[in-house]
């Protein structure tokens, strides 16, 4: 990093001497940590200071709903009630405490609140019905904009009577205020749609009165969308309204700075870019703002090292950085930054499993490769043993890895078996995929972390049995094996497979061993998601695949995992362009000299090869063992780091 320092804000609002050179910011970020009360649960409080410690400079709060009709999931953070105000505040506190400040996002959903949740019709500026629910909405009354006004009003006063230093209203997306903005969105004819300055005017008035109900002392920002990419219409919202509206917002004097990202959930690929996406995501556009308007300019979307973040600012794009998953896979991110040693950082890639995926099932999030993520309050403390015991672990994938370095930090010898030439197990494999590159950096993390806490790595070396170790405590992390086990998931019969199929290989397996396939293939599909998505696209990407063709039980590919990360849009579209042939919901009767029979009685084919995407089993773990990950039951990623940690700190 350079010597310059970046302040947070410089405005008349000043927040005192934080400086971005030794800090990061994290914009607000739902984790879906609360609980029925509507206030800060001790679980979201515990993830937001955890942050704090690390080093950032400021924490932001997720958006926050203020008004009863606007909250969309239960576990948000009910702005609109005067029993807010403690929970809030003890946070405040202890955020302050740890010498950062405490940010929250003003939120009102606008049509993408279901009626499933309040009874009531979802408001709007106009009736278009909204993309993410599928609902439509009522025209919201110039009487209720007025009552809205004082709602935010209240919900700001709460906020700084709470001791949180930013408050930021959110005018991003197609929620009520940035649907106001996009004039595809509001088709007003009254005072508060039509010109830029009459689709401003809502926002300008809930500033406006924020402004008169919250010390002078206290920060005031928006956060916008550059553009919202509606599927259909993706030049319809762009910089070319954006940017004047902000100028137009910015030249009351209201505002001490602008937060910008993009999208809009018609398109929730842009507001959460994915893995695919490039890094840094939209700093060129942000460039732009800064170029144009006299207050500071944060960027964030796919900011993943310090590096990135540092060309961000080196080249004048923004003011300041906005990180958010990256300080989900490592609350020490900033920490490292600043004692040199960056190299340590485990870097977010992007991949959304868990942060996203987690969130869009109304699970508590948390990352993939961070256990801690979220269940600060859960893990035991991680702490020196006084009696160091000899480990051996079986098996270098996640579960294995994660294990060996928790048992290395709390000062036991380890020592670390995998039969094959590399670790990382099926991850290392996926790394190894299209698109999936940037899941390596986890492995090489990991190798990192092992080297420093000096744990000794046995490659090409396979155990058959606990008796072949000498060690006080022995983990089994074998994972899975490729198997038939999916088709049982809706023909429970089927035990031994669908019949004709013994002898094909499975997706894992080709991706493992490097199969060289040739010609026309037909994949056989009735797990979908990331081992399928990675096994299509190995095949794209060989020059000795002719076509490639699709039979799953699935209606649409990929689903709901794809959706939720944001991905299926941007997989489907790969796919199309690389003449993959799918055939959807079909299931497999049975295979017959390279014929491909379903129940409904269509047949496919003949192929050149038939390759199974069937799932994988676990395997036979002996006794006298403490067994982890997919050995004891086929999983994922996030369940064999959580299992491995766990265990680690327990040894």
């Amino acid at each position: 990093m350079n010597n310059k320092d970046f302040p947070i804000l410089t405005s008349p609002y000043d927040l005192g001497p934080v400086h971005l050179r030794n800090r990061a910011i994290i914009p607000g970020h739902s984790m879906v940590h609360g609980d029925s009360s509507g206030l800060v649960s001790d679980k979201y409080k515990a993830y937001l200071v955890e942050r704090a410690k690390g080093g950032v400079a400021m924490v932001g709060m997720e958006s926050a709903p203020i008004h009863p009709d606007s909250g969309t999931w239960v576990g948000q953070i009910e702005l609109w009630r005067d029993e807010i105000v403690d929970s809030l505040s003890q946070t405040a506190m202890e955020i302050h405490d740890e010498g950062a400040k405490l940010s929250i996002i003003l939120w009102h959903g606008g049509h993408n609140v279901s009626y499933r949740r309040h009874i009531n019709p979802a408001v709007a500026p106009s009736v278009v019905p909204s993309v993410q629910i599928g609902e439509i909405p009522r025209e919201i009354r110039t009487d209720e904009i007025i009552s809205l006004i004082r709602y935010y009003s209240e919900a700001a006063k709460r906020c700084a009577d709470s001791g949180v230093d930013v408050i930021e209203v959110q005018t991003s997306s197609d929620y009520l205020l940035g649907s106001f903005l996009n004039p595809q969105l509001n088709r007003r004819t009254d005072k508060y749609g039509g010109s830029i300055e009459k689709r401003c005017r809502i926002i300008i008035e809930i500033l406006e009165g924020i402004r008169k109900v919250i010390p002078s002392n206290k920060a005031l920002g928006i956060r916008t969308s550059i553009f919202h990419a509606i599927p259909g219409e993706p030049e319809g919202y762009t910089i070319k309204e954006s940017l004047p509206a902000v100028q137009h917002i910015a030249s009351t004097g209201l505002i001490d700075y602008v937060s910008v990202m993009a999208g809009s959930n018609a398109n929730f690929s842009e507001t959460i870019p994915p893995i695919t996406y490039p890094r840094p995501q939209i700093a060129n556009l942000s460039q732009e703002f800064k170029k144009s308007l006299d207050i500071p300019v944060t960027v964030a979307g796919r900011i993943i090292t310090p590096e990135d973040a540092e060309t961000i600012l080196s080249k004048g794009e923004a003011d300041l950085v906005g990180i958010a998953r990256a300080v989900i896979a490592d609350a020490n991110w900033m920490k490292k930054v600043i004692s040199g040693e960056p190299n340590r950082i485990r870097l977010c890639s992007g991949c959304n499993q868990v942060c996203l995926g987690f969130a869009a099932r109304s699970l508590p999030a948390g990352c993939n490769i961070n256990p801690e993520a979220g269940y600060e309050l859960e893990l035991p403390e991680l702490k020196r043993v006084n009696q160091p015991k000899k480990i051996a672990i079986v098996g270098g994938g996640p579960a294995g890895l994660e294990c060996s370095r928790v048992c290395a930090e709390r000062g036991h010898s380890v020592t670390l078996y995998e039969s094959s030439p590399y670790l990382g197990g099926m991850l290392k494999v996926i790394s190894d995929s299209p698109n999936r590159e940037e899941m390596g950096q986890t492995i090489d993390w990991w190798e990192n972390e092992l080297r420093h806490n000096s744990v000794n790595i046995a490659l090409n070396r396979s155990i058959e049995k606990p008796e072949e170790l000498d060690a006080d405590k022995i983990v089994w992390a074998t994972g899975a094996k490729a198997s038939s086990v999916w088709q049982m998931r809706f023909r429970p019969s089927l035990v031994n497979g669908i019949p004709g199929t013994d002898d094909f290989l499975h997706g894992r397996d080709v991706l493992q061993e490097n199969h060289n396939l040739e010609g026309s293939i037909a994949i056989i599909d009735e797990e979908g998601s990331w081992p399928l998505l990675n096994l299509i696209e190995a095949q794209i990407n060989s020059s000795k695949v002719k076509k490639i063709t699709v039979i799953s039980n699935s209606l649409l590919l990929g689903m709901p995992d794809l959706f939720m990360t944001g991905e299926f849009p941007l997989f489907s579209k790969r796919i199309s362009d690389a003449g993959v042939v799918l055939n959807l919901g079909q299931f497999v009767k049975c295979v017959n000299k390279g014929i491909v029979e379903t129940t409904s009685g269509n047949k496919f084919g003949p192929f050149d090869r038939i390759i199974l995407s069937m799932g994988s089993a676990s395997r036979n773990v002996p006794d006298g063992v403490n067994a982890i990950g997919d050995c004891v039951a086929p999983r994922d990623i996030w369940a064999a780091v959580q299992e491995g940690n766990r265990l680690g700190r327990n040894l």
